[in-house]
């Protein structure tokens, strides 16, 4: 699909012809929203393979990639290999998802809306493993999500979007510390920066900034220790 206006670049291919597309799309691994559109095999190991082998690996490289991806999701292989992916929870089919991208090594990993129905353990556990696989294999993530405060736990930059357009950017506190536009938008600032915001209202010495509950619980501790009112 190409875009109605503009134009598509990746690494400087451009996505609109069709010699360079192929090279672009190898760049790039995407997993959508619901995962069930991406499985597809048999089994879990024939699923995470499908795509190393179509990059004509030998056997044992391909092998290697999945056992590595499925390392690096927290999935079992001895558990999971011979499963079909159809009998999985919710959670066990996005870790397959991701594990099929991952074992193709992208330069770029695009998440759409990776956390959406998780409980909160979950919503961790899969932040987690972004971060892992990040470092590990040094790859660019862009994640697209309606959820702030997932955004401001892993988020290095972020953009928002407004009918289409890029209508702010910037780091996390830049963008949070502009909570009333979020609201504008229908786009609820994270916990921390609300509560920050509310306890400013209220009289208290709170630094702006704050967007992260780790961050809020070390200066609500500071501030305990420093005002015996509190």
């Amino acid at each position: 699909m190409q875009p109605t206006s503009g134009k598509v670049t990746v690494d400087g291919f451009d996505m609109s012809n069709k010699k360079q597309r192929a090279k672009g799309r190898a760049l790039v691994g995407m997993v959508f929203q619901y995962p069930d559109y991406q499985l597809f095999d048999e089994t879990v190991y024939k699923d995470i393979s499908f795509g190393p082998k179509n990059m004509k690996l030998s056997s044992e490289e391909v092998d290697r990639r999945v056992r590595e991806a499925m390392r690096l999701v927290g999935l079992d292989f001895d558990e999971f290999a011979e499963k079909s992916p159809f009998e999985l929870s919710g959670g066990e089919k996005r870790r397959t998802a991701l594990a099929g991208i991952i074992a193709m090594y992208p330069k770029y990993l695009v998440l759409d809306e990776p956390m959406a129905g998780l409980d909160p353990a979950g919503r961790r556990a899969v932040l987690e493993m972004i971060s892992e696989f990040r470092s590990q294999l040094g790859c660019a993530v862009v994640m697209v999500s309606h959820s702030m405060d997932d955004i401001a736990r892993s988020a290095d930059r972020v953009y928002v979007l407004r009918d289409g357009k890029i209508f702010r950017s910037g780091t996390p506190s830049e963008i949070f510390n502009n909570a009333d536009e979020l609201n504008e938008m229908g786009l609820e600032p994270p916990f921390a920066s609300r509560m920050a915001s509310e306890l400013r209202r209220r009289g208290f010495d709170i630094p702006r900034g704050i967007y992260t509950n780790e961050a809020l619980t070390e200066c609500l501790a500071a501030y305990g220790k420093g005002a015996d009112h509190v």
